[in-house]
């Protein structure tokens, strides 16, 4: 553990006994990296063509020989790459492109030290990752002398990029081209003690499949030159705007981010608009907040953001589902975590066959996603294009600003965001946050989780690199919706309340600075004085499984008296309730009418968790038990006067991590009891049938986040 860790505990610590603090890490000043950049696009060809000046500051006390830069286009370049062989060309229900002109690569034209010196001819590609010889997307490049501890270097570069027809992030289609990753970008140089590393190196993954990206905070300058009939949106704030001839140049800048993207699209319909937090911030929000949060509603004050939302022309009729995305987005993710810290803010509205480029989030830029379906009767109450876009602007906070390894732990970036995504949908839209039909049917984001999660093979843990995972669709389930489940369920355990500060502590500990999840969990333990380690390896980094359930649900009447019962002082025989003596005409003796409920619950999955158990009589009684968390199975008898109507196990629906919903009760009658409670009973238990379904669905909608 590094001094600037030690110190930030102690502050975090400190923070915590006092309600929850509003600083946050100051990034770091003079930046890791610098670049200035200047772009030129040829539409026709589709190929940027680039000069880049990057400083890069040496973060550690080590003599750097080399340095190494991510090449992420040559992923495009041909069927060899790491990226094709991984995917098979496929990604999220997106198939790249095999003519000629769908190839996109990267080439570096001249890369030489400011003293002029030519790095070429030392350059080699590398495959950081065991991956295969023909992969070109990382770039080791050696220096004649090494970068001097807490030194710097600048570097000229001259870059040709080929953007491929649009796929996994990036590319064109027609006129419209979503330019991402699409400049040399430096690795990470982690020191020692960074992310628990024992001793200091580059962090310089090939760029795989399923996995996204990792990068230095920095400050960025770039000016982009396009046709002048094209409208340019792009990372950060505009700062000119120069018209030359048949061609316009724009410069954009920011700082405190690692990574830039622009888009560029003649037929781009543009709504601009402020967030303004007195309008669009709901005061009950604020107040929720600031009591979870134990702070002062003052103290949560949010600031204004600009917001330039680039549509497609058939797709006018969904800017009130991206406004309205973006207005709970800011205000959610600002109140629990901290304001939104840049002036402006891009929305992207990809057409519909660019797909490939929905739902990706960039620095203070994000693409939406929206299809002509939903954009009418019956689906125009489906707030997918909400939920996209209140996604990846969620990710302007995780991955955006704590800035995780994306290639190694994809669930601190994609799960913290899924978690922060569905609470904020549950808090704006209700119970039926993301699905609301005709008649009041619909889904939450919960129940599409638990859908999903039920469906997939439970093959990996949450915690593994994302080209580890067995396949896709477990990469997809366990970084987001898996994730999702496990912070309800640890939000369920530690209270609303702890787990907010909790957090949010962990939030403002590690913006502008590169966490693990070791750092994660020790930021939550001290924040909250909980013991964590079962989460920690049963859930995080182990397979394990809640599922309890009601195994057996019985109710039915006592046998009568049969055989010979002392009474009184008198002996008695008795055959079926009456007396023998009297023969079977006797009248059987009065008693009580009773009925004999029996229920076993178990626990078949292998994670101990206690649970409520729920029992309804028709008669309208209600007995609540709990489950405790080391027993496998637990039976309750009741003798009582009114049958068993319902057994539910969790009834509250407080265990997010419960794999199966589907055996959580048994309905076995009706009355007065029952009939409040039955009807929701049983929608818990069909509407899971509705939900695992979904889950099918849901697979291919990750790929949206």
């Amino acid at each position: 553990m590094t001094i600037r860790h030690t110190l930030g505990g102690i502050l975090v610590s400190a923070a915590l006994l006092r309600p929850a603090a509003a600083f946050a890490a100051a990034p770091v000043r003079p930046p890791v990296v610098e670049y200035r950049i200047e772009a030129s696009l040829d539409p026709k060809t589709h190929v940027v063509t680039g000069r880049e000046r990057v400083v890069w500051r040496n973060p550690s006390g080590d003599r750097v020989p080399e340095l190494r830069f991510h090449l992420y286009l040559n992923a495009f370049k041909n069927n060899r790459s790491t990226f094709m062989r991984e995917s098979g060309g496929q990604l999220r229900g997106d198939r790249a492109g095999t003519k000629p002109e769908d190839w996109g690569a990267i080439d570096i034209i001249s890369m030489k030290t400011e003293a002029g010196m030519d790095l070429l001819p030392g350059a080699r590609k590398v495959q950081p990752d065991g991956n295969d010889a023909s992969d070109e997307t990382v770039l080791a490049v050696g220096l004649s002398s090494p970068v001097a501890p807490h030194g710097e270097i600048a570097l000229e570069i001259e870059f040709r990029s080929k953007l491929p027809r649009i796929f996994a992030r990036t590319g064109f289609v027609r006129d419209y081209h979503l330019v991402g990753q699409w400049f040399p970008k430096l690795g990470v140089y982690e020191p020692a003690g960074m992310r628990q590393r024992p001793s200091g190196g580059w962090n310089c993954h090939a760029f795989h499949a399923n996995s996204e990206f990792y990068a230095d905070f920095g400050d960025f300058d770039v000016t982009l030159d396009v046709p002048s009939s094209f409208v340019v949106g792009a990372t950060g704030r505009r700062l000119s705007e120069t018209r030359r001839g048949g061609r316009t140049s724009y410069r954009y800048a920011q700082e405190n981010v690692h990574d830039f993207a622009w888009t560029a699209d003649p037929r781009f319909v543009v709504h601009e608009y402020r967030f303004e937090p007195f309008r669009d911030v709901p005061a009950a929000w604020t107040a929720r907040a600031a009591d979870e949060l134990k702070m002062a509603p003052a103290d949560l004050a949010l600031k204004p953001v600009s917001i330039r939302l680039l549509l497609q022309p058939d797709h006018r009729s969904a800017r009130a589902d991206y406004v309205d995305g973006a207005r709970v987005a800011l205000a959610f993710y600002g109140l629990w975590f901290a304001a939104y810290p840049y002036e402006t803010l891009t929305i992207v509205d990809p057409p519909e066959d660019g797909r490939g480029s929905i739902g990706m989030e960039y620095p203070t830029f994000v693409t939406g996603g929206t299809f002509t379906p939903l954009l009418h009767w019956p689906l125009r109450d489906a707030r997918i294009t909400q939920d996209v876009t209140l996604h990846e602007i969620g990710h302007q906070y995780f991955y955006g600003m704590v800035g995780s390894n994306e290639f190694e732990e994809p669930w601190l970036d994609e799960g913290l965001n899924t978690d922060a995504e569905y609470r904020a949908m549950a808090l704006a839209y209700g119970p039926r946050d993301f699905i609301e039909l005709p008649g009041g049917v619909g889904l939450s984001s919960l129940a599409m989780a638990h859908g999903a999660a039920a469906f997939q093979k439970n093959l990996d843990p949450i915690a593994r690199s994302a080209w580890r995972f067995a396949t896709g669709d477990s990469y997809g389930v366990n970084s987001y919706m898996k994730t999702g489940l496990f912070m309800a369920q640890l939000r369920n355990d530690l209270g609303p309340g702890i787990f907010a500060r909790a957090e949010r502590a962990f939030f403002q500990e590690w913006s502008f600075r590169h966490p693990s999840s070791a750092d994660f969990f020790d930021s939550l333990e001290r924040a909250s004085r909980r013991d964590l380690s079962t989460y920690r390896s049963s859930i995080v980094f182990g397979t394990g499984v809640l599922d309890w359930q009601v195994v057996r649900a019985t109710s039915e009447r006592p046998p009568e008296d049969s055989g010979i019962f002392d009474r009184g002082g008198a002996r008695s025989t008795f055959q079926e309730g009456r007396p023998a003596s009297a023969g079977r005409n006797a009248r059987r003796e009065r008693r009580p009418r009773r009925w004999d409920s029996q229920v076993l619950f178990a626990n078949t999955g292998d994670w101990p968790h206690s649970a409520a158990a729920r029992l309804v009589f028709e008669d309208g009684r209600i007995v609540d038990r709990v489950l405790p968390a080391e027993a496998r199975w637990v039976h309750l008898s009741i003798s009582s006067r009114s049958r068993l109507a319902w057994a539910a196990v969790d009834p509250e629906r407080r265990n997010a991590w419960e794999h199966n919903r589907l055996n959580d009760s048994k309905v076995l009658g009706v009355g007065r009891g029952a009939a409040g409670t039955r009807g929701r009973a049983a929608s818990a238990k069909y509407l899971g049938w509705a939900a695992a379904m979904a889950g099918l669905f849901q697979q291919l909608l990750w790929a949206l986040a």
